[in-house]
């Protein structure tokens, strides 16, 4: 129920009253990650503040009250759409849950549906594309896990779906173009390369990891849409602060021309687990941290002349680039480890899976 990219999580359900709470005690019941808060929480004030840091940490809000409450409660939160939480009204009856916010990426439509199923009420959905039946590209960037880089363009995409005109999604990976394809088939061109040109009212959504320049008559119709699928073997010596790893990665990312959006993972020695500044960053980014044993980092090839310092103190030659490749399951490094202050870090690209 969260936005892509996003590290929210769970859902905050706030009743304004008794029969509210009824009704949230059942969303809790049926709906995993719910959490309640009781009307006494909400009175003097502390329904602005408790749904302002909702909003900040949970990927859902579910208002149990008239809509003009949840409105007012959240009007000066809003953000943009791939930032904020989705956010759901329910009326004390149970008649209507409205998704109100961030249909789409948010994940509201799909909640609102979740919770009419649970108390028996109808789902009201107004996002256009959901009311004329048809696909939109926040579905393909969630169905894939994919970050939106330039949300900007979202309504260029979704535009050119509405007005019936081609959207074209352009991806150089075979096996996820093929997964794409299967499953939005018949509103979109799949193709592996960029068009040359676009006729009017068309779009692009580019599917890549890769920073790569798109021709000026297309940048105002071509949505950058960033697949999870890089991963940062990380070696470091002990006590090296978040910072530090994190400046290591980002220069790796550019000198090998990739994306930090698409970083799926750590890998790293398992010597290494709990170290402070790895577990800071993961926390950071939203993403895991895999850890391995030196017999099996030493079991795999890489093209890094092992070090013998890094032997005597992890039992292996080398961290980064085995961990990258064992992280990625990959054969192949995308780059090979560079060094920056305390840290060395080696990049791999994990192979599409469906």
């Amino acid at each position: 129920m969260t936005n892509t990219g996003d590290n929210k999580k769970g859902i905050t359900v706030l009743a304004l009253t008794s029969r509210g709470l009824g009704l949230a005690e059942k969303l809790e019941d049926a709906i995993e990650g719910v959490r309640v808060v009781l009307p006494a929480e909400l009175k003097d004030g502390g329904l602005k503040r408790i749904a302002a840091s909702a909003f900040n940490t949970s990927g859902a809000l579910v208002f149990i009250s008239a809509i003009g409450i949840a409105i007012r409660a959240i009007a000066p939160l809003i953000k943009a759409k791939h930032l904020d939480p989705a956010v759901v009204v329910v009326d004390e009856r149970a008649r209507w849950s409205i998704s109100l916010l961030s249909g789409h990426l948010g994940g509201a439509n799909r909640l609102a549906e979740e919770v009419a199923k649970a108390l028996g009420s109808t789902p009201v959905i107004t996002t256009a594309t959901d009311i004329w039946g048809l696909p939109c590209i926040e579905d393909v960037a969630k169905a894939f896990s994919l970050h939106v880089e330039n949300p900007g363009m979202i309504k260029a995409a979704n535009s050119a779906i509405l007005n019936g005109r081609k959207v074209h999604i352009v991806d150089r990976d075979a096996g996820r173009l093929k997964s794409l394809k299967e499953r939005f088939g018949e509103r979109f061109r799949f193709r592996k390369s960029m068009p040359a040109e676009l006729p009017d009212g068309e779009a692009v959504a580019l599917i890549t990891s890769e920073r790569v320049g798109v021709a000026k008559a297309l940048q105002r119709r071509t949505l950058i849409l960033r697949p999870k699928e890089l991963v940062a073997g990380v070696g470091c010596c002990r006590g090296v602060e978040s910072v530090d790893i994190k400046g290591a990665i980002d220069l790796a990312m550019k000198e090998a021309g990739l994306s930090i959006h698409s970083l799926k993972s750590l890998a790293t020695a398992e010597l290494k687990r709990g170290e402070k500044g790895l577990v800071e960053l993961a926390g950071e980014l939203g993403i895991s941290i895999d850890y391995y044993g030196s017999e099996r980092l030493r079991d795999v090839e890489y093209p890094t002349s092992p070090s013998r310092f890094v032997e005597q103190i992890t039992g292996t030659g080398g961290v980064a680039e085995p961990a990258a490749l064992l992280g990625a399951g990959a054969r192949e490094l995308c780059l090979k480890k560079i060094k920056h202050k305390k840290v060395t870090v080696a990049i791999a690209r994990a192979p599409f899976t469906s």
